[in-house]
């Protein structure tokens, strides 16, 4: 194999840059001078052919390359920490770390009792949770820079899945909102009104797309990005959203928020990982999430609850 025209230390340099964008910032994360920074990142970038970083005043960015060679580098560094956490994980996992992955519905409903039991079980491995939608959450398990993940719709075919339960999508407005006040709503009644949505990269909309046939594609919208901008949005009268059931249960509840007569859907909660086999850490998560019950594996059940 051919050896490789760089070192670890100028991974570590260009991805501490690439995160923080700032030199500075990236040598003290690293506990290194900004000029054995600086200097990391100009072997780095000769020795990929590549222009990587624009300086922006005192700050840098990241230029289209350095966009893309970005996301492989922390996969690679995530799998030289795999091997030291292996080794260090040997024993009864009373080391090692575990970088998950959470879409925001699972990190807020899905994903809190596993973590509870694996932390439980194994105090002594380091949990790292980065919350994103569910088809960046696909990307990044398929090139290793994520051990595993939670997310709604559809997971990546090139990834091992496992189905955990379903999220059920209803159709919300203000109590106040027009569209409360009646009796019958069918989808052509929608389009008089502004949909609030996540955004085309948020895979609900494909769902919502189904509640709503033809009139998704008519209806005037805003798209808010995460789901809770959306859920505030609605509770403040702005107009009618899908959001899941968890997230909306408490303001139905006090009657903040009216439940449109609309069938609503349900969409799949599932774990997904690389068909590779992974360290210790990740396969102790997987074996628990996917198994039967909380205290043996963490299974939940179709409201979110623990399951005995």
């Amino acid at each position: 194999m051919r050896k490789p025209a760089f070192t670890l230390e100028q991974l570590r340099s260009f991805v501490a840059v690439a995160e923080n964008e700032h030199i500075s910032r990236a040598a003290a994360s690293l506990f290194l001078t900004q000029a054995a920074v600086t200097q990391q990142l100009h072997h780095f970038e000769q020795a990929v052919g590549l222009q990587l970083l624009e300086r922006d005043g005192r700050r840098v960015r990241l230029t289209d390359a350095g966009r893309s060679l970005a996301e492989t580098c922390r996969a690679a560094l995530r799998s030289v920490e795999v091997v030291g956490d292996s080794a260090l994980a040997m024993k009864h996992l009373q080391a090692g770390s575990l970088h998950l992955g959470a879409s925001p519905t699972c990190a807020a409903y899905y994903l809190p009792p596993h973590l509870a039991e694996f932390t439980r079980r194994h105090p002594g491995v380091k949990l790292n949770v980065t919350v994103d939608p569910s088809a960046d959450l696909n990307r990044r398990v398929l090139v290793g820079a994520l051990d595993c993940a939670l997310i709604e719709g559809a997971p990546d075919p090139e990834l091992q899945a496992a189905e955990l339960t379903r999220d059920e999508l209803l159709l919300v407005a203000h109590r106040d909102h027009p569209l409360s006040h009646l009796r019958h709503v069918t989808p052509a009644d929608l389009v008089h009104f502004l949909y609030l949505g996540r955004g085309p990269q948020w895979s609900a909309e494909r769902y919502v797309r189904e509640m709503l046939g033809d009139a998704y594609d008519q209806v005037d919208s805003l798209n808010l990005g995460h789901p809770e901008y959306v859920r505030a949005a609605v509770a403040a009268g702005l107009g009618f959203a899908a959001l899941s059931k968890r997230a909306v249960a408490s303001d139905l509840s006090s009657g903040l928020l009216k439940r449109l007569p609309i069938a609503s859907i349900l969409r799949p909660i599932s774990a997904v990982r690389r068909r590779a086999r992974g360290g210790p850490a990740q396969e102790a998560f997987w074996d628990l999430v996917t198994g039967t019950g909380v205290a043996a594996s963490g299974k939940i059940a179709a409201d979110g609850h623990a399951t005995a």
